[in-house]
């Protein structure tokens, strides 16, 4: 394939603008990583109940506060073990489904041919879904409200036949965890927190300013600059054609 002086030079000129812009963007990122980074460091780092609700009541600001986090009224289904500080049961069928399809083959004169065809599968589908959550909650023995702090995610903990292609499948939160929470303590509660599970105070600030921001934002913007570089070759031979 010949590649053409023009599209040398448009490749340049693509490159070069993208690498601009490019550096203004990650300027922009890092002034804003810099400013949460004044916040982390200047932030209070709490481990006690007393300095947690002194806090709380003294409009003390951020703070690193670490703690168990625990759900004081956990929730469950009878046909599933254990309490949890959230659980959803998904209830599903199996079912079949119809789709279109075009399969291409070659013909004993070896020439290519298409056909449609109708494809027959199957899957579970959801019918019905419910949940329970819990509603009081404690942070280093402090109560809350169960919205006031993000719990990790939830994850599938089990499935149960309940008959012919039917089944229940469950997510649970569990009910209990350790971890440090980066929230806003004023007006004598916490505000915009984040819960980060199995991390002390020093892990929690190490992990806030590794800066992956940056990196994550280049390696998407490569990739970016090669899909404009590839698309422009695709429309400039396409329009050629």
């Amino acid at each position: 394939m010949e590649i053409k002086k023009r599209e040398v030079i448009a490749s340049i000129v693509i490159i070069s603008f993208m690498l601009i812009l490019g550096f203004t963007i990650n300027e922009k990122i890092q002034l804003n990583l810099l400013e949460s980074y004044q916040i982390y460091d200047t932030a209070a780092q709490i481990d006690s109940k007393e300095l947690f609700e002194y806090g709380m009541k003294t409009n003390l600001g951020y703070a690193f506060v670490y703690g168990n986090l625990e759900t004081l009224d956990p929730v469950s289904y009878s046909e599933v073990f254990g309490e949890y500080s959230y659980i959803k049961k998904e209830e599903q069928e199996y079912r079949e489904h119809s789709r279109t399809v075009t399969k291409t083959y070659t013909d004993s004169e070896g020439r290519t041919q298409t056909k449609v065809e109708i494809e027959y599968y199957w899957t579970w589908d959801t019918m019905r879904t419910e949940s329970k959550s819990a509603t009081k909650i404690s942070f280093l023995g402090v109560e809350f409200a169960y919205e006031k702090i993000p719990f990790p995610p939830s994850h599938q903990i089990e499935i149960i036949d309940t008959g012919y292609h039917k089944r229940n499948v469950y997510y649970a939160t569990e009910a209990d965890f350790q971890g440090t929470l980066f929230t806003s303590l004023k007006e004598s509660t916490i505000n915009d927190t984040k819960f980060y599970q199995n991390q002390t105070i020093a892990e929690t600030i190490e992990h806030l300013e590794a800066g992956t921001e940056i990196v994550a934002f280049w390696i998407l913007w490569i990739f970016l600059t090669i899909g404009f570089v590839i698309g422009f070759y695709y429309l400039e031979n396409r329009w050629l054609d």
